[in-house]
């Protein structure tokens, strides 16, 4: 028996063979795609690569952003508004109250008339920015070089002491509140404004850092600055509201 024979002796049936398939030539890409372009190493492709993401704000950080940019802008209308409205007087001048304590300061004004200038010992009225606020505003001295309370205050170097002392009669209907040595300030002959320091002098006691003024009482005090060797002071004004009240009542203290 041989291999070509099943057990039993009968031969395999014979085998038809397999149809041949052609299969479709191989390569890159398939048929039915259209061939995609070739770019050297290196080169992106057109339109700059993928598509950045950029990182996404955080919703409450945006808006307090937006909040702050928009108080800054009524802010910005408001000190326009302000500043429109704020006036700068001179007041009813009054009898002179005190003379100058050093040979060098102020003289007061002697039987000044309505329309002339106020001066040392002139009362100017002015406004706050709350209803029934209503101060009348006297400087009753200037020292014009002024010394030092203690050992341990001095000016700086070039400088000297100048001090105002105001009397502050409150005839409002509201309690005054405030720090007065804010809303000072002495301009000199050039036009420069100087602002208060805190400094204390001899011979002229300073406001207390806060004022508390019930409605029909009077304050006094001092406020004290530091000015130019050679500055010659012309004016000396104060403001309500630590400087930013309606008005500003403004005393000539020119020799």
């Amino acid at each position: 028996m041989t291999n070509d024979q099943p057990p039993g002796g009968q031969p395999y049936p014979p085998q038809e063979p397999y149809p041949q398939q052609p299969y479709p030539p191989q390569g890159y890409p398939p048929q039915g795609y259209p061939p995609q372009p070739q770019y050297p190493p290196g080169y992106p492709p057109p339109g700059g690569g993928p598509r950045k993401s950029w990182p996404r704000r955080h919703p409450i950080l945006t808006g307090f952003i937006a909040a702050f940019g928009l108080l800054v802008v009524i802010g910005v209308i408001a000190g326009i508004a302000g500043s429109a409205n704020h006036t700068v007087t001179s007041g009813t001048a009054g009898p002179a109250e005190q003379a100058s304590s050093s040979p060098s300061a102020t003289a007061s004004a002697s039987s000044p008339t309505s329309s002339s200038p106020a001066r040392v010992g002139s009362t100017i009225t002015l406004t706050g920015n709350d209803p029934g606020e209503k101060m009348d505003v006297t400087v009753t001295k200037v020292i014009s070089h002024a010394q030092p309370a203690d050992q341990f205050s001095s000016p700086d170097p070039g400088k000297r002491f100048y001090a105002v002392q105001f009397r502050l009669a409150n005839t409002g209907s509201a309690a005054y509140s405030d720090s007065p040595s804010n809303g000072a300030a002495v301009v000199d002959v050039d036009g420069q404004s100087y602002q208060s320091t805190l400094y204390d002098v001899a011979g002229c006691q300073s406001f207390p850092g806060t004022e508390n003024i019930a409605a029909g009482d009077t304050g006094l005090g001092c406020v004290v600055f530091q000015v130019p060797d050679g500055a010659k002071i012309t004016k000396v004004q104060f403001t309500l509201n630590s400087g930013f009240g309606p008005a500003t009542g403004q005393w000539d203290v020119r020799s």
